[in-house]
């Protein structure tokens, strides 16, 4: 059995949002589920739009690379190829079988257009399933950049980021979850998944309270700015 990804115990924000040891994970900010002509919009027309996160999680980017915290990317691609049988059978259950949500190399797969991209250095992760974790080298790869701490934003809450965080929290990670960072269909469900995460597995904090502290570590970071010469 791998050991804990963490080896400490830290108990306050200040230490978890340390600069070399957190990495913020933007999980499934894709066209299908937050575009408005995406696979979400066109089957599920009266549902609350999870858009309002893009902007959010552009400042909370912005944020992360100011404080060197590395960013990961974590986006799902579906289709009869890639997907196991089990999942296959949920799909049918559910009445998507014949159209794909998130089909792998479709356009609905793509990051959204608002979303800030990827850049060099960045971590990507395609999976084809619920789990950012199951069968991907994300956990390698954060384990490499000595990372003990995920910070998650992203949608749907109740789904690909719940299962993701608590995989990520059975791995030994703290965790922690950005309120207004995510979202779900449902208002409700948002509020209890995020109650359910509070209670048992890490903290949920808003999003300009991790940007916040991010900032503050870029700052302090930065080189000073040249003196002005004085005549």
């Amino acid at each position: 059995m791998d050991k804990p990804a963490a080896t400490r115990v830290l108990t306050t924000l200040d230490e978890l949002l340390r600069a070399g040891g957190c990495a913020l994970l933007v999980v499934d900010v894709q066209r299908d589920f937050v575009h408005p002509h995406g696979w979400s919009a066109r089957r599920l027309p009266g549902a609350t739009s999870l858009r309002h996160v893009i902007p959010v999680i552009n400042a909370l980017v912005a944020a992360a690379r100011a404080a060197a915290v590395p960013v990961c990317y974590v986006t799902m691609e579906h289709g009869r190829e890639v997907d196991a049988p089990n999942y296959q059978a949920r799909y049918v259950a559910r009445g998507m079988d014949e159209e794909i949500l998130c089909a792998a190399g479709g356009w609905g797969a793509a990051l959204d257009d608002e979303l800030t991209p990827p850049r060099p250095g960045d971590i990507r992760i395609v999976r084809h399933s619920y789990d950012g974790f199951a069968g991907t080298d994300l956990d390698a790869l954060l384990r490499a950049r000595k990372v003990d701490v995920v910070v998650a934003a992203g949608v749907v809450t109740n789904l690909c980021v719940q299962t993701t965080v608590q995989h990520a929290f059975a791995l030994g990670y703290y965790v922690i979850v950005v309120e207004d960072g995510t979202a779900a269909a449902d208002p409700d469900v948002q509020a209890m998944t995020l109650d359910n995460f509070r209670r048992y597995f890490g903290l949920v904090v808003p999003a300009g309270v991790v940007a916040e502290h991010w900032t503050e570590i870029g700052r302090v970071a930065a080189p000073p700015s040249p003196k002005e010469s004085v005549e």
